[in-house]
């Protein structure tokens, strides 16, 4: 082997060193900036959804759908709303 062989072999041999010692620290660097980009993405599908369920408006209803006749449409929405009502504070 000449000088030069010999001096390429053992900068191989450096670096190879130097990668598998690196390489544990490398890989939980990026797992956790996986995880880091993964969380916030979730986060901000949680978060605009949430967000869009805030402010979508109420849906209004123009007629109740009963089988009673006798009973004004205006009684049953009045049932309905106080029913919503109730459920929404608890």
């Amino acid at each position: 082997m000449t000088f030069e062989e010999l001096w390429e072999h053992e900068e191989r041999q450096g670096l190879q060193q130097r990668l598998q010692q690196d390489y544990p620290a490398w890989l939980r660097r990026r797992r956790t900036a996986l995880a880091t980009v993964v969380s916030v993405a979730v986060v901000s599908v949680a978060a605009g959804i949430t967000l869009s369920t805030l402010h979508s408006p109420l849906a209004t209803y123009d007629a109740v759908a009963c089988n009673r006749s006798g009973i004004a449409e205006g009684h049953w929405a009045d049932v309905a709303a106080n029913i919503l009502i109730m459920n929404s504070e608890i």
